[in-house]
């Protein structure tokens, strides 16, 4: 017999406990963010490829409070405060974040409202932290499936792909948050359709990606950030991740 799909509210109750395992997660493993940031292992690979402390370069903080109301509207709020308060200053360009720039520049391509535009390029760069900051202590993890500690190298590109998925993922809730208005126009519900789209053309590679991911951390962060079949399995099987921590 076939699971019928979760009703809205379930499903929007995955998504704020995912929000919330995120922050939790952050919080908890600050102190070992901020000791790699000093002295970054020199058996990680993919600290030769970048410095840990532009992995986790701040963002430019908000100051539009209409764009900052779209993001809250959505519960997005945490997304942008914590690398405001947490990332690193005059660490450069994170090398992520071309790759969640391109999701943004992508998708509001034709939308002419400035707040939308905006909204959705603060949280696509936001991602860029998030993932960065959970890279920079990867190597601390357990796998996501063995819970055994990850001694798998990462590449930079990997991280680059995993940080397009959760800037699309974010990018469509603020999407989806301002049809649900009613006073979304032809442009911005265009831009809602593409990210639909993208969802369901990188869907085949998700879980290949989450195998190259491997980290608990890390694979929570992507595999819960956008619609997809896999999204809240462990959720819905009583699984949910968050028992290591």
């Amino acid at each position: 017999m076939s699971l019928s799909p979760p009703c809205p509210n379930v499903h929007a109750s995955w998504e704020a406990l995912a929000d919330g395992l995120q922050v939790q997660r952050l919080v908890l493993h600050l102190p070992q963010l901020r000791e790699q940031l000093l002295t970054p292992p020199s058996n990680v690979a993919l600290f030769a490829q970048t410095p840990p402390s532009a992995l986790t370069a701040r963002p430019a903080p908000l100051a539009e409070p209409s764009v900052k109301a779209v993001i809250d509207q959505v519960g997005l709020q945490h997304w942008l405060r914590l690398p405001v308060e947490y990332g690193t200053t005059d660490a450069g360009t994170s090398p992520l974040a071309a790759s969640a720039d391109q999701v943004a520049d992508t998708l509001v391509e034709g939308v002419t409202d400035p707040v939308v535009r905006s909204a959705v390029a603060a949280v696509c760069t936001a991602s860029a932290w998030w993932v960065g900051a959970f890279a920079v202590i990867r190597h601390l993890g357990v796998h996501h499936t063995s819970l055994q500690p990850v001694e798998s190298a990462i590449v930079l590109e990997t991280l680059q792909s995993a940080t397009s998925i959760v800037a699309l993922g974010t990018a469509q809730r603020i999407l989806a948050g301002h049809v649900q208005t009613g006073v979304a126009d032809e442009a911005v519900r265009m831009a809602y359709c593409r990210a639909i789209t993208e969802s369901v053309v990188i869907e085949n590679r998700l879980p290949e990606l989450l195998e190259e991911l491997g980290e608990l951390r890390l694979v929570d962060l992507v595999s819960t950030s956008m619609p997809w079949r896999g999204r809240f399995t462990k959720y819905a099987g009583g699984t949910g991740a968050g028992q290591v921590e």
